[in-house]
C-alpha cells in the first residue's frame, strides 16, 4: 500500500525513542553473513529479548521456518516472555534493522504507518538486496500503509525530541553515496514531508576515510556521536584524549550543540557521556601475529524501551559510569547493561539492531 500523500499532510510524525512503544521489533541473526555469526551473536539477541519481554511485544523476524523453529525453542527453552513474543518469516541478509527496517510514523487519531527509506547498503558499501526489502514485507504482514521518500537514509541516523526537532550528522545523509545531487534544503524538505519534522539540528559528522578508520561503514551515524534524551536534552559522547581519532569530530558536534536550539528557540541541556576508556578494539591473531584496530564502540548506541534502557557494555571500565549517566535521563527505568563486544565487532550497538514500534495514541506527546 503506498499512499498518494506525505505523511506530513495527513498529520503523521515520528514520536522521540522514549515515548511509549507497543513493542519493538529484532531481526535475528543468521549465518549468511560468515559461517558462527548467529552462534557469535544469539547470546546478545537472547539477553535483549529477555530484558525487553518483561515489558512491550518483541517482534522478530527470522530468516525461514527453520530457523522460526529454532529461535522458538531457544525463547522457550529460557523461559523468555512467549505471552509477548511474536515470530514472523522475513529472508534478511544481516541484524541491522534500525538501518534497513522502517521509521514508523504515528498520528493522533490512531494511525501507524511504515516509511521506507530506500536501504543501500550504507551508501553501497554492502549488497544487501533481502534487507532492502524487509520493510515493505513488514507493511503487508501489519496491514499499514508504507510511506517510500525520494531520499536514502537509515534509522540510525536519526534523533528527534518527537516535539518537531530532527538531528542526524550530515555526514551520513547530504552525501554523494546516498544523495547525490541533493542540497541540504531539498534534503529537509522530504523530512519534513516523511517525518512530521520542522527543525534541523545538522552535526558534521566526519569524512568517509576518517569514519572507516575506527570501524564505521555509516559514515557517522548521528547515534555514534549525541541523542536526544528529552525535549531540550542531549546527551554527547566526549573524551579528553586528544590522541583518539574521533576526538575531533566529537569537538565539532559538541561546539554544533552549543550554538544549537530546539523548534521552540530553546538552548539545549547537554549532558557529556565518557566513551569507553582506551576505545573498543577488535583483535584479529594468527600463528605469528596480532592486529588490534579501534571499532566504533561508544555507549550512545543505546536503546530506550518502556521501562528499561538497554546499555552497551564492553567490559570497559567506564561501563558502570556510563550506564549511571544514561540513567540519569532516564529516571524510572531499568538500566540493563548488554554485553556487546561480539557486536560491535561486526559495526554496531543495541540501537542498531532495535527498532521501536510505537503505540497508537490519540494526543501528541
Amino acid at each position: 500500500m503506498t499512499p498518494e500523500s506525505t505523511p506530513r499532510e495527513l498529520g503523521y510524525y515520528l514520536a522521540a525513542e522514549w515515548e511509549t512503544h507497543e513493542g519493538t521489533w529484532l531481526q535475528w541473526p543468521h549465518d549468511r553473513i560468515y559461517a558462527g555469526y548467529q552462534m557469535k551473536l544469539e547470546r546478545t539477541w537472547l539477553a535483549m529479548a529477555a530484558a525487553l519481554a518483561n515489558n512491550e511485544t518483541v517482534h522478530i523476524i527470522a530468516n525461514d521456518e527453520q530457523h522460526r523453529e529454532h529461535i522458538a525453542y531457544l525463547l522457550a527453552y529460557f523461559g523468555i516472555g512467549q505471552q509477548n513474543i511474536d515470530l514472523y518469516v522475513i529472508p534478511t541478509d544481516d541484524v541491522w534493522v534500525r538501518d534497513n527496517g522502517p521509521i514508523f510514523i504515528v498520528d493522533d487519531q490512531g494511525g501507524l504507518a511504515l516509511t521506507d527509506w530506500n536501504f543501500n547498503g550504507w551508501g553501497g558499501r554492502f549488497d544487501h538486496p533481502l534487507d532492502a526489502q524487509v520493510t515493505k514485507q513488514m507493511g503487508e504482514r501489519l496491514d499499514l500503509p508504507v510511506f517510500t521518500p525520494p531520499l536514502v537514509m537509515e534509522g540510525g541516523s536519526v534523533s528527534v525530541n518527537g516535539r518537531g526537532t530532527f538531528m542526524a550528522t550530515d555526514s551520513s545523509i547530504i552525501n554523494h553515496n546516498r544523495n547525490p545531487g541533493l542540497s541540504k534544503q531539498e534534503v529537509e524538505k522530504v523530512l519534513s514531508d516523511y517525518l512530521g519534522v520542522n527543525h534541523f539540528i545538522w552535526l558534521p559528522g566526519a569524512g568517509q576515510g576518517e569514519c572507516e578508520a575506527w570501524g564505521d561503514t555509516t559514515d557517522s551515524h548521528v547515534d555514534i556521536v549525541a541523542r536526544f534524551t528529552g525535549d531540550s536534552s542531549v546527551i554527547y559522547n566526549w573524551t579528553e584524549d586528544k590522541s583518539d581519532p574521533r576526538y575531533p569530530m566529537f569537538m565539532a558536534a559538541y561546539e554544533a550543540l552549543r550554538e544549537a536550539t530546539t523548534e521552540s528557540g530553546k538552548s539545549l541541556t547537554l549532558t557529556p557521556l565518557p566513551i569507553p576508556k582506551g576505545g573498543v578494539h577488535q583483535v584479529t591473531s594468527k600463528i605469528g601475529w596480532r592486529v588490534t584496530t579501534l571499532t566504533d564502540g561508544v555507549y550512545t548506541n543505546y536503546y530506550t524501551a518502556n521501562g528499561v534502557v538497554l546499555v552497551p557494555v564492553y567490559g570497559n571500565a567506564n561501563d558502570e559510569q556510563a550506564k549511571a549517566i544514561i540513567g540519569e535521563q532516564f529516571p524510572g527505568r531499568e538500566i540493563v547493561g548488554i554485553d556487546v563486544v561480539s557486536l560491535i565487532e561486526d559495526g554496531g550497538a543495541i540501537g542498531c539492531v532495535t527498532q521501536p514500534q510505537p503505540t497508537r495514541r490519540t494526543h501528541q506527546g
